[in-house]
């Protein structure tokens, strides 16, 4: 025999849902050219700061040589610029040249400064660039997949690799509006 009892019975709802990373990234090329090292293949793991792609360098290593040459450039315009208004200034004190001289000559001199400070910040930003053709993976985790092959060519946004971290996932899932009311 048995007895009889009313109880509530557990209700299941079947829904199709997504396992995705919390902490996840996808990471793009910074500067154009070739990919010359593709370190990583989709499952591999790697810890932070590892080497995923590297750009050929070439392009870049040659724009940092150019800014430093034209910043050595503007840098013996300046000085040549400097000597220029020193002598003016002399020879005005000395009442050999007119006061337009010298005002020309320190026009040229500011000329001469502010380029030299133009062409130093491309120097900087040319040898960011540089540093823009070895990318690293931002945190440890797993490769998700490898958006690029080796010979590629990278441009600005394309992606290359995404690294997730499987320490968090989640679970995203959509459900019938219907079936909310029986779900806690």
């Amino acid at each position: 025999t048995f007895e009889a009892v009313v109880r509530d019975l557990p209700q299941a709802v079947a829904a199709e849902g997504v396992v995705e990373a919390v902490r996840q990234a996808t990471l793009g090329a910074q500067v154009p050219g070739r990919i010359t090292e593709l370190a990583v293949k989709a499952g591999d793991t790697v810890r932070s700061g590892q080497v995923l792609v590297r750009i050929d360098a070439r392009t870049a290593e040659q724009a940092v040589a150019a800014s430093r040459s034209q910043v050595a450039e503007s840098e013996a315009n300046l000085a040549n610029a400097r000597l220029k208004h020193d002598r003016n200034l002399n020879l005005f004190a000395r009442k050999f040249v007119s006061q337009a001289a010298v005002d020309q000559s320190e026009a040229e001199l500011k000329a001469a400064q502010a380029q030299v400070a133009a062409l130093k910040a491309n120097a900087v930003q040319a040898s960011a660039a540089q540093t823009f053709t070895t990318v690293t993976a931002p945190f440890a985790g797993v490769v998700g997949a490898t958006h690029v092959e080796l010979g590629d060519m990278a441009q600005p946004g394309r992606a290359l690799v995404t690294v997730f971290d499987p320490k968090d996932l989640r679970v995203t899932a959509t459900l019938p509006q219907a079936t909310l009311a029986r779900v806690r």
